[in-house]
Formats: C-alpha cells, structure tokens, sequence
C-alpha cells in the first residue's frame, strides 16, 4: 500500500468516520505531503525506523519541535491504524514521539489590546467605516473569550445571545459556553448596523461578500501592528494567550480557565502560570530583606 493510499484510508476511516475536525484532516494531509516530498510515495511498508529518523532530522531544519512532534504521532496513527488490520508495516513502537517542549506563550496586555483597537478604528484614505468597525471588533471579539480564530470564523450571528453568551464548537467537537464583554457587543451592533446583506455569518469580507477567513483575519493583525506601531509579533492567537494571562493575572481558578479555553488537559492551561511565577518574582523582590 502506497504511503497516499495508507493516509487516505485513515482518513476515510477514521477522520471522516469519527466527524473528528476539519483541522485534524487538513494537518493530516499536510503530514502526508511532506513524507511524500521526502520518500516519494513509496509503499509505506518499506518505512524503517532509520528512514523515520532522517525524515526528522530533515523536518527539524525548517519546522519548529512541536510540527515535527505532530508529524510523527499523525504517522504513528496511521501505522497503528495498518497494524491493527493486518497490513505489513513498520511496528508502531518502534517510533517513539519526540518529547513535548513547553515554549512560554506571548501576550500583550490589555492596554495593548485596546491601542490595537484604536489603531484599526482610525480613518484613513480607502479604508471604509465598516471595515474599520469589523476590523475592531474582531480584535475585540478575539480577547473578549480567548477564541480560536476558527472559532470566531464559524459564528453566525444568531449566535450570540442577549446576554451576549454563545456557543462555540472547539477542538475534538467540543461545545463550550463563551461569553462577549460590552466593548465587543457594542462594536458588533454597530458593525451589523452597517452591513445590508442577509448573510448568517457574524463576520463577513468585504472583498467576497462571504464569510471571514482565518487568512483574512491574520490581515486585519498586520494592518492592525502597522497602524498601532507595534514592532513585535502579534497573531490573532496572541488574544487567546493574552486572555488567559490576564483571568491568571486576576487570581481566577485555573481550572475555569481551563473550561473557558477549552482545553481537555489542566497541563496545557498550566503553561500560563508562568505569568503568575514573575508577579512572584516582583512581590519577592519588593518584600524580601536582608
């Protein structure tokens, strides 16, 4: 069976079958291509370990840890999946899974948040009032709840409730219950006031007349760091980061973050805390004497 052919049944199988995400059959495929360009599509019986290793190796030269970790364990699935129906293939335990690096989110501060806010609402020549309200409250929207771009992506307007909660269906097929703050239901009724279409999305582009895309939102984050003068990076999943370290920053219980980001795991949500370790490190500096 051709490594095309092994990817394709799991897909078929198992993705599809299981209704896991778009998300997960698109990295999927990723995986696949980039073993393809590797080893051409060769029988995925004729894998060996060293073969695997190489593939790594190579992988790591222009990927960062936590791509190639994924790499490894979307081919590991497909073995174990070959395995388990009787195809001749490389034993799956013989592919260990690079061990996960924990790399320290970055975040901006809600201050920034609104300098970015303010930077996309200005005027300016060619950029018409109802981009300048969207573009804001998307931006809004995004930190409001620590979404996901997808997520925003997928809200229709009848989403949102009167009390500006909503639902959203996150990694795995999820549904958790979100939440709008005044700031971001403002800018909406006021974005919505504008647009006179019948589309159900929440978020429309202009230039297609159709829903708003994860690449049409990085945009509006490039025109947003420009206008705002920004010179670090800043992602739409930024917001997500920023969210969660300002609830940590203002003592909630890191197991409400944790339902509120939609993470399945408390280790993942624990990877904020480290913005708790450094007010530590400030009230042990200001209250230590000697």
């Amino acid at each position: 069976m051709l490594l095309s052919e092994a990817f394709r049944l799991y897909a078929q199988d198992v993705i599809i079958f299981r209704n896991q995400s778009r998300k997960t059959e698109e990295n999927h495929y990723v995986c696949m291509k980039a073993l393809i360009v590797f080893f051409d599509d060769v029988e995925i019986g004729s894998l060996t370990f060293p073969m695997i290793r190489d593939w790594k190796i190579a992988l790591e030269k222009n990927r960062s840890p936590l791509t190639v970790r994924n790499y490894i364990i979307r081919l590991r699935v497909v073995l174990e999946y070959l395995t388990r129906n009787g195809e001749p293939c490389l034993d799956p335990n013989q592919v260990p899974v690079p061990k996960r690096t924990h790399k320290v989110p970055e975040y901006i501060t809600k201050e920034e948040v609104a300098q970015l806010i303010s930077a996309v609402s200005k005027p300016s020549a060619g950029y018409y009032a109802i981009n300048r309200i969207k573009n804001a409250a998307v931006i809004s929207a995004l930190y409001s709840y620590g979404l996901r771009v997808s997520e925003l992506c997928q809200l229709n307007i009848a989403d949102i409730k009167e009390d500006g909660s909503f639902t959203v269906v996150g990694k795995g097929g999820k549904a958790r219950l979100c939440f709008m703050d005044e700031r971001t239901l403002s800018l909406i009724a006021s974005y919505l006031a504008m647009r006179k279409d019948n589309h159900p999305a929440l978020f429309l582009s202009e230039q297609s007349g159709e829903r708003l895309t994860p690449a049409n939102i990085q945009f509006v984050f490039r025109l947003a760091r420009k206008k705002a003068g920004f010179t670090k990076p800043i992602h739409p999943h930024t917001l997500r980061h920023s969210f969660a370290t300002d609830l940590l920053k203002n003592n909630t219980n890191i197991r409400y973050v944790q339902a509120m980001l939609g993470h399945s795991s408390l280790e993942t949500t624990q990877m904020y805390t480290h913005v708790v370790n450094e007010d530590l490190r400030k009230v042990y500096k200001n209250s230590h004497t000697y």
